[in-house]
């Protein structure tokens, strides 16, 4: 019975987290087209992830190939609790949700940058992307 209950938990996560909105993905790739072409400089003053509603982990970096943003997701996975009484019948079982962990996903937006310190490409890498 309890692999049957950790079963029926780990689909609704599963859904729950299919039915989670796209991230704004699209919304952020066309946000972010206009910058390709731009200086890496221009880039660093000018883009603002956080007037989208991302939350921004640190400063982005930069290497001579690379400007790298890190957003940040944080996901509310609750635990379940067995708070019901049992009388020998399993339907008197009932499941609560009184804890819970956070789990951080990352995102890395990434510009490939060229010799000039263009912005040539976006990439993304990470779960949360």
């Amino acid at each position: 019975m309890r692999n049957y209950k950790f079963y029926i938990l780990s689909i609704a996560l599963i859904l729950q987290g299919c039915a989670t909105p796209g991230w704004r993905s699209v919304q952020l790739q066309d946000y972010l087209q206009p910058y390709i072409g731009q200086s890496a400089d221009n880039i660093q003053q000018n883009l603002n992830l956080k007037s989208l509603g991302f939350q921004t982990l640190k400063q982005p970096t930069q290497t001579d190939q690379q400007l790298v943003f890190t957003v940040l997701r944080p996901i509310n996975i609750p635990i379940p609790m067995n708070m019901g009484t049992s009388d020998g019948s399993r339907l008197s079982t009932v499941t609560t949700y009184s804890q819970s962990y956070d789990v951080n996903f990352y995102c890395h937006i990434i510009f490939e940058l060229d010799q000039q310190k263009i912005a040539r490409s976006i990439r993304y890498e990470g779960k949360a992307c």
